[in-house]
């Protein structure tokens, strides 16, 4: 049992990966993500979970009954990722409806009204009796096209899509909108140097946020690693000017898909595709804990959401969070007095179990660990690392090492 968290979110039965339809009402934070509720048991058929927590202060996540299920024609095989939409007092989530249909992936993006989502039954979920808003991915395009993700424009909205293109390459496309139900297809957008992108034959989960006069694009590229990361610059039209080339978002060897919220936090999935088989019983996988995004001399610069997190035991599994600040190596040991993981900062580099050395400025470290989940914040934001770890007793402390 000392594998569940208490800060982090996970599924209370199944499989969750991606955060979606991230959004705050007020001072709730309201997750939904993706949830196979009967995993392992039966066939894979993804909907959506729902949970909150508080952005002032470090709450457990409070979790609701599921929001979507794949029940209609256009999403009979899943309900995949996708963004919220706060518009005045209404809020919209927007999703990838996957459906096969003679060996071929048909993919669809929809919208779902979302009544009362911070009252006591979780909120009332009404698919748009026009669903699909975007029937099939465009000319020129695989079925590999999901994962909207919906900002304000200048005048109305714009719609970012990972695709994957005819010659399997990764792309991101652009819609527009003036009422969020109607949506037209811009094209694809096109970076001013192409030698600071990735490779990947398919680019999912982009989140394009804007910080000032500034634009920062966030995706997943597929290819043999599955790593995460984002560009810096400007977006005009269709062409992106490359400020800053693809830099990882997670120096962590489980995390991905990460999505934003409008006021810049952040949730990524603790977890890898493929990567189900783990020793927790009942279900698998947890998210981060919310993550504070802001622009720093170019850099995406991250830390947690909550200034620090309790350091007793809660309801199941134990957690220990500490402050560290200038060079040093510490180890998380467990009751056993077990060494679990190690961190080890100095001479302007950060590593983790004993890896490679990663640049990093000097300075205060944030380790944290609850239950399975554990993460690391450095460098003054640069530097943020997730890992699932699993020990045979729970965590009791981080110990500095000599």
């Amino acid at each position: 049992m000392h594998h569940r968290p208490n800060f982090h979110l996970a599924p209370p039965l199944g499989r969750l990966n991606d955060p979606n339809g991230l959004f705050v009402d007020g001072d709730i934070l309201h997750a939904y993500y993706q949830h196979d509720p009967a995993f392992p048991h039966k066939p894979k058929r993804t909907g959506w979970g729902h949970a909150i927590t508080t952005v002032s202060t470090p709450t457990p996540w409070r979790h609701y009954p599921d929001a979507l299920y794949p029940d209609m024609p256009y999403d009979k095989d899943g309900c995949y990722s996708g963004g919220a939409v706060v518009d005045g007092t209404d809020v919209w989530l927007f999703y990838t409806g996957n459906l096969k249909e003679d060996g071929r992936r048909i993919p669809s993006q929809n919208r779902v009204r979302v009544i009362d989502p911070s009252g006591p039954e979780g909120g009332i979920y009404v698919r748009d009796t026009d669903n699909p808003l975007i029937a099939d991915s465009p000319e020129g395009y695989t079925g590999h096209f999901r994962d909207p993700h919906i900002s304000r424009a200048a005048q109305g909205w714009r719609m970012v899509i990972g695709a994957q293109t005819e010659d399997e390459r990764g792309a991101i496309v652009l819609y527009y909108s003036q009422d969020l139900k109607q949506w037209d297809f811009q094209g694809e957008l096109v970076f001013d140097d192409p030698a600071q992108l990735p490779g990947g034959y398919m680019w999912e989960c982009p989140n394009l946020l804007t910080f000032g006069d500034k634009h920062v694009l966030i995706f997943c590229p597929q290819d043999e690693t599955d790593r995460c990361g984002y560009i810096i610059g400007t977006l005009d039209g269709l062409i992106f000017h490359v400020e800053r080339g693809f830099t990882l978002l997670d120096h962590g060897t489980q995390f991905y898909a990460p999505q934003a919220t409008e006021e810049n936090i952040l949730l990524g999935w603790v977890g890898m595709p493929a990567h189900d088989e783990t020793p927790t019983q009942g279900w698998v996988h947890t998210l981060t804990i919310p993550r504070r995004l802001w622009l720093e001399n170019n850099y995406l610069c991250q830390e947690p959401l909550w200034s620090a997190l309790p350091k007793t035991r809660g309801r199941e599994g134990f957690g220990a969070t500490i402050d560290v600040t200038g060079e040093g190596a510490y180890a998380l040991v467990d009751a056993t007095g077990a060494e679990v993981f190690r961190v080890v900062q100095g001479g302007g580099t950060i590593s983790f179990n004993n890896g490679e050395p990663i640049a990093c400025p000097d300075g205060e470290m944030r380790l944290i660990a609850d239950g399975c989940a554990v993460e690391v914040f450095a460098g003054g934001g640069r530097i943020a690392a997730a890992f699932a770890v699993f020990g045979d007793a729970a965590w009791q402390a981080w110990e500095p090492l000599e």
